[in-house]
């Protein structure tokens, strides 16, 4: 199988706001939601918090030339809502705008394209205290946030996506708690869902009439379900729910203006006249995250007749525990290709948590992640002369940071971070893409 991909193809690199730029009591920014969840006990790992992370918002320059040496072109990057609205609503903070719009403007003098994410996941507690995605109102506040950033930032903004892992903010921050807010409410999860849908489908409609022929896209983690390989027979029945719960929940009202019949009952209660119509848009390209493959047995104490499981002990593993497996990264991107019309795929992130130990010069030799990434990059070329159309691949993330409910325990950067001196040291699997992103294949 060739080795090489088409010309053309778009290489980058993602990160986020809450996981990298610390700043949490500069200029004026509010208080998010995993701010609170940072400061409940037993909640994160080491007590942990993002309030300085890699201090990217006085880092920020730096971090754009590890990009531009990268030889990366497109940045995937979050604003922080209340970084721009403190309270979610009303008062414009103008010093988080002027940052973002700095930022923006570091991109385009080092010639990277910027694509906006307009949430990934640092919800303004002031809106958590009005009821948070589970208030319908969200969408007007929503609405008003994308208004403010498309008519202040969108003159220069490439590409925009609007979510990123809405699945994880429904059903593992509000059905789970194992993220911010940490609500544990199966019905509630679904109502936040539904809304997600409907705040993608307004700032769709918001950036659109500002920018028509702006990209729009979300991001969504999919899942591919398997069973285990000695309860086959009595799992197989399961998967279709799992991946109906995890993906067409968010795929096929976009798609196809609807929900899967398997869990139609669970979202109707939330639905009123019009919203399917109006959560079915374009889709001018689909961002994939995909890192493991997913097995899952039957389970009857759970508000789904599911569980994850432990996967088969023949799989090497991340330090998350993950499963490595390019076969299912290549799955995902078939479903997309069979089911949902075959859109322009973007990987938005990609990638592993190693044991990164620097040597005695400093160097981190991380052969580990570069193997993942060569497994996963082969599966992506494998899918692609099928026909699958993916056009661009963002591994997570150009940095080691804060992750979630890890804390920093768990490093995926391609440039190790050393958290008390933020000293920035790139990796060898930074100088393994460096040259596959210049040679455009794998070597």
């Amino acid at each position: 199988m060739t080795k090489s991909f088409p010309d053309g193809f778009r290489w980058g690199v993602s990160t986020s706001s809450y996981q990298i730029e610390g700043g949490a009591k500069n200029d004026g920014r509010g208080a998010t939601i995993w701010d609170t969840y940072c400061a409940t006990p037993g909640r994160v790992a080491n007590g942990d918090n993002g309030s300085i992370a890699c201090d990217h918002y006085h880092r920020w320059a730096e971090d754009l030339d590890l990009i531009k040496n990268l030889g990366a072109k497109h940045y995937r990057f979050s604003v922080m809502w209340p970084r721009v609205l403190p309270e979610g609503t009303g008062t414009v903070n103008e010093a988080g705008i002027d940052f973002y719009s700095r930022l923006i403007d570091g991109m385009l003098e080092r010639d990277i394209e910027p694509w906006l994410c307009l949430y990934h996941w640092d919800l303004p507690q002031a809106l958590q205290d009005r009821g948070g995605w589970t208030n319908r109102d969200i969408v007007d506040w929503f609405g008003d946030y994308t208004e403010l950033l498309a008519s202040r930032l969108g003159d220069r903004v490439k590409s925009w996506v609007t979510f990123n892992e809405p699945n994880v903010v429904a059903w593992v921050g509000h059905e789970e708690g194992r993220h911010a807010p940490g609500i544990a409410d199966p019905r509630a999860a679904m109502r936040t869902a539904h809304h997600l849908n409907l705040c993608h489908a307004r700032a769709t409609k918001i950036i659109k009439g500002h920018f028509p022929k702006a990209p729009v896209g979300f991001v969504l983690p999919m899942h591919k379900g398997y069973t285990l390989p000695e309860r086959r027979e009595q799992d197989a029945h399961l998967i279709d729910l799992f991946e109906a719960k995890w993906n067409g929940v968010f795929l096929d009202p976009v798609y196809y203006g609807r929900y899967p019949e398997l869990i139609f009952d669970r979202m109707e209660p939330h639905i009123r006249d019009g919203d399917l119509e109006a959560i079915k848009t374009k889709v001018d390209f689909q961002g994939l995250n995909q890192y493991f493959p997913s097995y899952i047995e039957a389970a009857s104490d759970k508000a789904w007749p599911f569980k994850h499981a432990e996967p088969p002990k023949y799989f090497r593993r991340t330090e998350m525990g993950w499963a490595i497996d390019g076969d299912c990264f290549y799955r995902t991107m078939k479903i997309l290709q069979n089911d949902y019309g075959n859109p322009p795929v973007f990987v938005t992130e990609n990638g592993g948590a190693f044991i990164d130990l620097p040597d005695a010069n400093g160097k981190i030799d991380d052969q580990d992640r570069i193997a993942y990434h060569n497994e996963y990059l082969s599966a992506a070329l494998r899918a692609m002369k099928e026909g699958a159309n993916v056009q661009g691949y963002m591994p997570w993330s150009l940095l080691d940071n804060f992750e979630w409910a890890y804390g920093y325990e768990k490093r995926f950067g391609l440039v190790h971070v050393d958290y008390t001196t933020q000293k920035r040291t790139p990796k060898a699997s930074y100088d393994f893409m460096r040259n596959v992103i210049k040679s455009n294949a794998l070597p």
